[in-house]
């Protein structure tokens, strides 16, 4: 006897190596059956018919089919079930090509309860059909005109014995009947008396099932093959089952040979089910023969893994970590915890064991083998607790799209994790399976909280495309608004490829244009020393006038990252902007590749740091600028002769920071991210005594989730009836824009008022002369591009704006009347004391 084939539910689309199906308007369309591990063939169940058969015809059915070249060959039966007598001559015959048919000879039928057999043409029956039938394949009966389908019975693999149609269930093992009526005699009535009860054991066949991973591990779940032999063994057509015989099974491709100790993983998408709570992964040969079985209990996943220690021979226990592809961590109970691979890279090492495991000679590798850490000697963990290893221990960086493996002495790979990009804060270990963690915590328990949905902002639900079409091509980065003495709104925007800064002012449809003696693209930057491309990836306008770009390079030498701030007069004369001064923050900030340095910069009162940290005396400039490649935010004093001091660094806890945006009259910071994170931000209370992110904020609804590297955001003073403009640059020039607007809406609008004499916050900035040019700490606006002061540039040009009372008012109309409701509680976007919800806390750095 065999194991059955487990049949698929009627109307599903066949897999590899599932059973038989037949249709046919004789029979009736049944649901699947499940068997038991023993029985005399696959049972399955029929799909509806293809076409209904006329009256008269329907009572002939196929009901027996060789198709694996047996005595005399390949044939087929059909029976006619009816109490009448069916003439049969030209019917058609097909397999599953539609240009193989044959005719049914003239003169042929069929007596009512009689077997007519098929056989394919020979020697000895030069008038059979024409065609052989193959390992997976049809058979399909037609009326006379070809078209109106009869009956149908279709395989994927050949039978044990044939094909055998009893009832509304095909068989694969029944005894061979040709024309007879078939042995349909339940398997319980032809079953060993003798034989044992209970499930059918495993047979030795060489290769057996290794390593289980079930409930999402990484990556997902799978199942892991190894041959602990000394000789090659062919697992072709072998298949994989969990624990019910209704799936279709995962079948193991033709061709696949295992050599001695070599592992085979079969991934979640290769199985085409998924592993539950207190199931079981099952290693069958093609007969259905079962070879192995990995079980695990009732209500627990196999997770992180269940393994058999050692490989190939021991028996299965829960691991301490996964280890798909290689051999099981059984050397100890030692895992990888938790990983950050940007800002300050850790790897940390957990004791899951219940003894305490001296870790000498253990080593961490990255997914590079010449990146080796090696745990010193006399290292021990015990059980429960934590080996922190820093970056600086380590030798080498974690990448954004890396792995952290750790190695017993022996040199076996016992835990492993791996990430395609950074995940902020963290990447740690929780129930089994790697998450981003709420908070990362070095040396500590991991946080296991996952953050909150984030809260969408408020808004139309309409994004308006405000430039010219083609005009900016690609590369447009850095946005910042300016509201001049009279009013006027002017658009900075910068261009890191070329280097170049446009001045843009509104026209009367509400884009944005060039100013006045701005040329297309806008004017190329230069390096102090007038050479170079400077790679101008944020920018914000000064309350002394000038002009600050971040960028992260000179594209003229792209391969080396020179993370730096720029000053530029945006009223000289000339065709390009020569930098007047250049901090060079390289040494100050942590190292980066040369393309994911400094995305953004928001030039700010030296007031905005007062919670942060100290601001030195005599101060040029203070600014908030952010790496991409950490997503964190540092506060930074620009210093006179390029010199400048970083008073805080600022956890966005997102995977990337690619725009920055600051409102003085609320004494906020807003971070964003771009298409890696779903363009979400976050947002900073300055005011606060804890400087920390808010909760992440997602993407403004109908705003393309696109590479948004700039973000302007009106100042809250401009808010009116609930309403705010903001801005997005996109980078890659989506559809052939660059610029596109949206309308906040929905928004308390009362600015608070400053602090009154003698509130402790109101004197908290540096003392002196700090701050930037033109007077004393906490009489400028700060920012700019906030700020009521008059702009040098050449160009004094203003367009058409009224108030939301008048008509003629450019820029982005508020459209239709469903604003989004005002759930913005968590987010207090533009009220006072905005919520902060996590627990990273800023602090003073020297």
């Amino acid at each position: 006897m065999t194991t059955p084939i487990p049949s698929r539910p009627a109307g599903t689309c066949p897999r590899a190596l599932a059973g038989p199906v037949r249709v046919g308007a004789g029979l009736a369309a049944a649901t699947a059956l499940a068997l038991p591990l023993a029985g005399l063939g696959s049972v399955l169940a029929p799909s509806a018919p293809a076409a209904a058969a006329p009256t008269g015809a329907s009572t002939v059915v196929i009901s027996e089919v060789e198709s694996d070249n047996g005595e005399p060959g390949d044939w087929v039966e059909l029976a006619n079930t009816g109490a009448d007598a069916v003439d049969v001559s030209g019917w058609a015959m097909k397999d599953d090509k539609d240009d193989r048919t044959w005719t049914i000879p003239a003169g042929t039928v069929i007596e009512p309860g009689a077997f007519l057999v098929l056989d394919e043409e020979s020697s000895s029956n030069p008038t059979g059909f024409d065609f052989g039938l193959g390992k997976a394949d049809q058979v399909r009966l037609y009326l006379a005109d070809g078209t109106t389908l009869v009956d149908e019975v279709a395989w994927t693999q050949p039978a044990a014995t044939t094909l055998s149609v009893c009832g509304d269930q095909v068989l694969t093992a029944n005894p061979i009947t040709r024309g007879e009526a078939n042995d349909c005699t339940p398997p319980s009535d032809t079953e060993d008396p003798e034989a044992p009860e209970g499930p059918v054991e495993p047979v030795a066949a060489g290769v057996v099932i290794n390593e289980v991973v079930s409930d999402g591990g990484i990556p997902d779940d799978w199942v892991e093959l190894v041959n602990p032999t000394d000789a090659p063994v062919d697992i072709s057509g072998w298949y994989v089952l969990d624990e019910d015989d209704t799936k279709d099974p995962s079948v193991i491709v033709d061709g696949t040979v295992l050599q001695p100790g070599e592992f085979f993983v079969i991934e979640r998408d290769e199985l085409g089910f998924g592993l539950g709570k207190g199931d079981q992964a099952r290693l069958f040969l093609p007969d259905g023969t079962l070879v192995d079985r990995a079980a695990w209990p009732a209500g627990t996943h196999a997770t992180p893994s269940l393994a058999r220690c050692p490989d190939g021979t021991g028996d299965f226990q829960l691991s301490a970590a996964a280890t798909q592809g290689t051999a099981n961590n059984c050397a100890a109970a030692l895992v990888i915890s938790e990983v950050r691979s940007q800002g300050e890279d850790f790897v940390e090492i957990r004791n899951d064991g219940t003894d305490t495991v001296d870790a000498g000679g253990f080593a961490i590798k990255d997914d590079d083998d010449t990146h080796t850490y090696t745990i010193p000697a006399g290292t021990v963990i015990a059980p429960g607790a934590h080996l922190l290893v820093t970056g600086d221990q380590l030798g080498f960086g974690l990448g954004g799209a890396d792995s952290a493996r750790l190695f017993a002495p022996d040199g076996a790979l016992i835990s492993t994790v791996s990430w395609t990009e950074h995940v902020a804060p963290s990447l740690g270990l929780c129930e089994g399976e790697y998450a981003a963690q709420a908070t990362a915590t070095p040396g500590a328990a991991n946080d296991c909280v996952q953050p909150d949905p984030a809260a969408p902002l408020p808004t139309t639900g309409d994004a308006r495309v405000t430039d010219q079409a083609g005009e900016w091509a690609e590369d447009l980065s850095g946005l910042d608004l300016q509201i001049l003495e009279d009013g006027q709104q002017i658009l900075w925007a910068s261009n890191n490829d070329a280097g170049q800064v446009s001045r843009l002012v509104r026209a009367e449809d509400g884009t944005w244009v060039q100013s006045e003696g701005w040329p297309t693209g806008g004017k190329p930057s230069r390096f102090p020393d007038g050479t170079g491309t400077p790679d101008a990836e944020g920018i914000s306008a000064g309350a002394d006038g000038a002009v600050y770009i971040s960028v992260e390079r000179d594209n003229d030498a792209g391969g080396t990252s020179r993370n730096a701030v720029l000053r530029l007069d945006p009223a000289a004369a000339g065709d390009e902007l020569v930098a007047k001064t250049e901090w060079d923050l390289t040494a100050l900030l942590p190292a980066t590749g040369a393309n994911a340095g400094l995305e953004a910069i928001e030039v700010v009162p030296a007031t905005a740091m007062t919670h942060l940290g100290e601001v030195p005396a005599g101060a040029e400039a203070c600014a908030f600028v952010a790496l991409e490649a950490t997503g964190d935010v540092y506060a930074v004093a620009l210093l006179p002769d390029g010199q400048a001091h970083l008073v805080a660094t600022m956890e966005t806890r997102l995977a990337g920071v690619m725009a920055l945006d600051y409102d003085p009259g609320l004494n906020r910071l807003w971070a964003f991210c771009d298409e890696v994170c779903d363009g979400e931000s976050v947002q900073f209370e300055l005011s606060a005594a804890t400087v920390e992110a808010s909760a992440r904020i997602a993407r403004a609804k109908g705003l393309p989730n696109v590479a948004n590297e700039g973000v302007a955001v009106a100042p809250a003073g401009t808010c009116t009836d609930g309403d705010l403009e903001a801005w997005f640059a996109d980078d890659a020039d989506t559809d052939g824009h660059s610029l596109r607007g949206v309308l906040l809406t929905g928004l308390e609008c009362e600015v608070p008022a400053p602090p009154a004499d003698g509130d402790d916050d109101a004197d908290d900035g540096a003392d002196g002369d700090s701050g930037q040019s033109g007077g004393q700490p906490g009489e400028q606006p700060g920012a700019g591009d906030r700020s009521a002061t008059t702009d040098r540039s050449a160009s004094t040009e203003r367009t058409a704006s009224t108030d939301r009372a008048g008509t003629a008012r450019p820029g982005l109309a508020r459209t239709g009347t469903d604003a989004l409701p005002v759930a913005m509680a968590a987010l207090a976007l533009l009220a006072s004391g905005g919520v902060l919800l996590r627990r990273t806390k800023v602090g003073p750095q020297g």
